[in-house]
C-alpha cells in the first residue's frame, strides 16, 4: 500500500463519488467503500493530508467524536444548563448511535441503511443543537460552529436540499425547546 501523500493523482472530482478522479481502485477507495458509502471513513482515520474534496470525512469524524463526548457529558448531568440533559441525549444518539453508520444498525434500516443512519444522525444532532438554541446558551459560538459543521457535512454529501432539511431539524429542536420551557414555567405552582 502506498501512502496517501506519495501518489500523485488528478484533483478533478467525480460528481458521482466523493473521491478525486483517479483514486477509484486504490487502497484509499477500497477502505472507504468497505466502511460504508464512498467518502466517509469512520471509524478509520480520514486520509492525510486534508483537502477540500475530502472535507466530509473530516467533518464526519469530528462530529462523531465531539457530539458523542459532549452529548454524553450533558446527558449525564455535567455541563449543566437549561435543557442540557435533553439536548445531550439527542446529541449523543446522533453522534454515537446513528452518525457513525454502524453495520448492525445500517442492516436494520434496510437497503439504504448507511445513508439513512447518516441522515438520522445529522438530524438528531441538529435537533439537539436546536434545543440549545432555545435557551440562553444560544449565543455560544461552540453551538453555532457545530450547527455549521453539521450543515456543511450534509451539503457535502447530499447538496443544498439536505441543508434545508437540516435547518428544519434545527427549527424543530428550537420549537421543542421553547415548548418545554413554556410548559415548565406554566406548570409551576403559583
Amino acid at each position: 500500500l502506498k501512502p496517501f501523500c506519495s501518489v500523485r493523482r488528478s484533483a478533478r472530482l467525480d460528481p458521482r463519488k466523493a473521491l478525486p478522479l483517479g483514486w477509484q481502485g486504490t487502497a484509499l477507495s477500497a477502505t472507504m467503500v468497505t466502511v460504508g458509502s464512498v467518502g466517509l471513513t469512520f471509524p478509520a482515520l480520514p486520509p492525510f493530508p486534508p483537502t477540500w474534496a475530502l472535507r466530509a470525512a473530516y467533518l464526519h469524524w469530528w462530529l462523531c467524536a465531539f457530539m458523542t463526548g459532549v452529548g454524553a457529558l450533558k446527558a449525564a448531568g455535567f455541563l449543566r444548563h437549561d435543557l442540557s440533559q435533553i439536548a445531550g441525549l439527542m446529541e449523543f444518539l446522533g453522534g454515537c448511535v446513528f452518525l457513525p453508520r454502524w453495520k448492525w444498525l445500517a442492516a436494520q434500516l434496510g437497503k439504504s441503511g448507511p445513508e439513512t443512519s447518516f441522515q438520522l444522525g445529522t438530524w438528531f444532532i441538529l435537533a439537539g443543537l436546536g434545543v440549545i438554541v432555545s435557551t440562553y446558551k444560544r449565543k455560544s459560538p461552540v453551538c453555532w460552529s457545530q450547527v455549521l459543521c453539521t450543515l456543511e457535512l450534509l451539503r457535502a454529501r447530499h447538496g443544498a436540499a439536505a441543508v434545508g432539511l437540516g435547518v428544519v431539524a434545527v427549527a424543530a429542536g428550537t420549537a421543542a425547546g421553547l415548548l418545554l420551557q413554556w410548559l415548565s414555567v406554566h406548570d409551576k405552582p403559583a
